[in-house]
């Protein structure tokens, strides 16, 4: 295919210069490079460089790797044609500013590839060249895309839609659109979701953290595997990470909690960084807990804030319609925070929500076992 695209005839004459490009380089090479090199049989290539990520073909074409983070880099060259991938992930403007004028002196072609991304920041673009190209309006554009529902088998659709959130079920597997500016967590219903959550004391006991100093924000929580159940929560004003160890314990003492061999999460950011001292967070933790065999959760860095919010929101609610998620009407903080939250937007002010997101990803993030949606936009002139 490669080879074949490189051999392409172009309206000039001279041999075609294509790029395949990504949201970034790093991401771009991953996705292009060992399989470009893989499929250019190696009597037609000419030179291969991996410093520019270039591949030359004997008959003069050239096929270049390109990241799109600075898109002016692609500017000043000519170009016959272009793959670009996941093209919603880019910053707006790409296309129409950088993209589409280089391609324009050698009436050059595109293919754009990508699934629909709710979160990304070129979403509304992508999805208005895709409804283009569905309309028929414009002779240029053609749209193909193959939903995951249609291809993958019948029991794994089952299994995601019992998994996850009805939103992310119709982009991942129907490959739709979905507009997502508003509320973070529309499917949070107080007469679902709030409801009496007592101590078990058959489960393990997890307390996960937040370390923002006022408030420094904590919450308690047990589950089975399945169903989540927050029991309590701790919003202490102006307060330090020993503190917060002190009320904690205090807590435990006073409900009869079982610490032993309790599960702990958190903000990843509290092993580089301190609170109130210049001791890390959870150096402070680990030395307060030392006695209790707890078992520590804590990531090497912090996950996608958008992977935290789907996976919360597939326990508040699935595609299949089912809730696994109940929270104890004492937790105050954590139900205003799941009522008002918009997103896209800043969640520096939720810190209730932000220890929940880190114990829900931790146990139970939304994963996919094989690429949703796959969809190609040509443009050609």
């Amino acid at each position: 295919m490669i080879e074949h695209l490189l051999g392409r005839p172009t309206w000039h004459g001279r041999p075609p210069r294509l790029f395949a490009a990504g949201p970034t380089r790093d991401q771009a090479k991953r996705i292009y490079w060992d399989d470009l090199k893989s499929l250019m049989p190696r009597k037609a290539i000419g030179s291969i460089s991996e410093s520019e990520l270039r591949i030359s073909a004997i008959s003069g074409g050239q096929i270049w790797v390109q990241g799109l983070d600075v898109p002016q880099r692609i500017e000043g060259t000519p170009w016959d044609g272009a793959i670009i991938d996941e093209l919603a992930n880019c910053r707006p403007g790409t296309w129409d500013h950088h993209i589409r004028p280089s391609l324009a002196d050698r009436k050059g072609w595109a293919w754009l590839i990508g699934v629909p991304d709710m979160d990304a920041p070129g979403q509304v673009e992508y999805e208005a060249m895709v409804q283009l190209a569905l309309s028929g309006d414009d002779p240029e554009w053609a749209c193909f895309s193959w939903p995951s529902a249609d291809i993958l088998p019948p029991e794994e659709i089952e299994s995601a839609r019992r998994r996850l959130d009805p939103r992310i079920f119709e982009q991942e597997y129907l490959g739709k659109f979905v507009i997502a500016r508003g509320r973070a967590f529309a499917e949070f219903d107080p007469l679902v979701h709030v409801k009496s959550a007592n101590y078990d004391p058959s489960l393990h006991l997890c307390w996960a953290l937040d370390f923002n100093i006022n408030p420094m924000c904590s919450g308690v929580i047990q589950h089975d595997g399945n169903l989540v159940r927050v029991i309590d929560e701790l919003t202490l004003p102006d307060t330090s990470t020993n503190d917060a160890c002190t009320e904690f314990l205090r807590r435990a003492q006073q409900n009869g909690w079982n610490l032993k061999d309790m599960h702990i999460y958190g903000d990843a950011s509290g092993n580089c960084r301190d609170s109130t001292s210049g001791t890390s967070d959870w150096i402070i933790i680990r030395n307060r807990l030392k006695d209790l065999s707890a078992v520590f959760k804590v990531p090497r860095a912090n996950p996608p804030v958008k992977d935290t919010i789907n996976a919360l929101r597939s326990k508040l609610k699935n595609a299949a319609g089912e809730s696994s998620l109940i929270i104890d009407p004492k937790c105050g903080r954590l139900i205003e925070d799941l009522r008002t939250t918009i997103w896209p937007g800043s969640l520096d002010e939720q810190h209730a929500l932000a220890w929940m997101r880190y114990f829900v990803v931790a146990e139970y993030a939304v994963r996919f076992e094989q690429s949703s949606i796959t969809g190609t936009i040509s443009f050609s002139t």
